[in-house]
């Protein structure tokens, strides 16, 4: 920890600090003394003036008169000593961070939130204190050095919020980058964007980030951009990046350093909990039509449906039937059913549930929950499908696109007039493999939707993946009617 921040730097800012707090403290009691000996001359200045006010001296509370306030107004000492406690920990809070240099791997976002907490309340400023939030700062750098990474490149380019959906050199297009008289349109703030995916590429090239809010891709764009008011064309070039300009106000980015890049989707990986396999190419996953069959990693891939992102799964699933059908139940599939978060939520709104399971051990605690019709143990992708649920509402494993693989076999399993509802991997909707790419094909004839769950939605669960919610009905409309 003496490596981020001497022992003796500390006992000195502390000393600081609580010298500080002491001045303070006696300010208030002089202060106090003041407001008493104030107190006491104007008793005396009413007892000469046979009270407080006259028509000799009314004329000087009236509004702009020139005056010199005869009180002091002293707040009681508790208040008095929070605020000054709160001023002074939050800059010195500010000082202890910069002394440490972990700010160079933190993102706009992870400042200002550290920014917030530590100027709405910051932690008493004790030795202990700082040794112990810097210790923390320690552990947390490489987290946070990843988020700030995904938060910046999802940003850039929506291909960024799976590790596996960017192919090296292709472009990326920010939209209205510009405005109408040529300079950033600061509603779409991409100017942020690229001063956050430059200090990614610096901090991991060794370099040091620029000083202040410098960016010296931003910096060449708008050099090249001086000579006009108004929409025009500009090409700009750094060591890290090459961008041109277009009067509609789009703006495309190259990357140069596929090395650099290389690196961002590996950290990307990791923080998203599904590294890049060495062997894994775009040419070699399979089509739409060919499942994995091998057994996933890691638990069966087994991440269960956190509350927040069942509930929202759940708003999608339509289970009202219309005036001129049955008022039957809906019968519905959970063929991913783990421990039953979704399927538990189905059956509450009314809908009888079939659950199918890997897992030997979770299959039995669905039984002994008691609330579903009927519970299978198997393989979901070796039973055989039978086309008699109204609904198939599903969390699927995402690792190597078994959330495809698992969709297109649940497909099989729908009336003709049913409803698939399930949670996949982001990357499904922009990664550029073999099954992606047919996959979204057949979903559009479908007339399917997809809508993101916010990032982080799986993270109690174990895993940054970004994911979706995926809608499509087995006839291709469009809604439930």
């Amino acid at each position: 920890m003496t490596a981020l921040i001497r022992r003796v730097t500390v006992h000195e800012i502390v000393a600081e600090r609580n010298a500080a707090l002491a001045g303070y403290q006696a300010a208030h009691a002089a202060l106090r003394a003041a407001e008493e000996t104030f107190l006491e001359a104007h008793k005396h200045s009413a007892r000469a003036m046979g009270g407080t006010r006259n028509s000799f001296n009314d004329h000087l509370d009236r509004p702009g008169a020139e005056k010199v306030k005869l009180h002091v107004d002293v707040a009681p000492i508790a208040d008095f000593m929070d605020v000054a406690r709160r001023v002074v920990d939050a800059g010195v809070w500010a000082h202890v961070v910069e002394l440490t240099d972990l700010q160079r791997l933190m993102d706009k976002k992870a400042k200002d939130e550290l920014r917030q907490s530590m100027t709405q309340n910051p932690p008493e400023v004790t030795e202990d204190n700082i040794f112990a939030t810097v210790e923390n700062f320690a552990l947390q750098a490489d987290s946070i050095f990843k988020r700030g990474i995904a938060e910046a490149f999802t940003n850039l380019d929506r291909r960024f919020k799976s590790h596996d959906g960017w192919k090296v050199g292709t472009r990326i297009i920010m939209t209205r980058a510009f405005n109408e008289f040529g300079s950033w349109n600061y509603y779409r703030n991409e100017r942020d964007t690229l001063f956050d995916v430059e200090r990614t590429f610096l901090v991991l090239d060794g370099k040091p980030p620029l000083a202040g809010y410098q960016s010296e891709i931003a910096g060449a764009i708008e050099a090249s951009r001086r000579r006009s008011l108004q929409a025009h064309q500009s090409e700009a070039e750094t060591d890290y990046f090459r961008a041109r300009c277009f009067k509609n106000g789009n703006l495309h980015l190259w990357f140069k350093r596929d090395d650099l890049v290389d690196r961002v989707n590996r950290l990307l990986g990791e923080y998203y909990g599904a590294p890049i396999p060495q062997e894994r190419s775009y040419e070699d996953d399979g089509g739409l039509n060919d499942p994995k069959t091998s057994p996933a990693a890691r638990d069966f891939a087994f991440y269960p449906t956190p509350e927040a992102a069942a509930d929202r799964l759940l708003d999608a699933v339509p289970l009202y039937r219309r005036h001129d059908e049955l008022e039957e139940p809906y019968v519905v599939l959970e063929p991913s059913a783990g421990s039953g978060n979704l399927a538990r939520r189905l059956v509450a709104k009314g809908a009888v549930v079939d659950c199918i399971e890997f897992e030997a051990d979770r299959a039995a605690r669905l039984r002994q929950a008691g609330i579903y019709r009927k519970i299978q143990t198997a393989d979901f992708l070796r039973v055989a499908p039978e086309p008699v649920y109204d609904r198939v509402v599903m969390n699927p494993p995402f690792d190597r696109e078994r959330d495809i693989d698992h969709v297109m076999h649940a497909m099989k399993f729908l009336k003709p007039t049913g409803a698939l509802i399930a949670i996949m991997s982001a990357g499904t909707e922009f990664r550029e493999t073999r099954k992606s790419v047919a996959f979204r094909a057949h979903m559009a004839q479908l007339n399917a939707t997809y809508r993101d769950l916010p990032a982080g939605s799986f993270a109690e669960a174990g895993t940054y993946c970004n994911t979706l919610i995926l809608k499509v009905w087995a006839d291709g409309r469009t809604h439930h009617g």
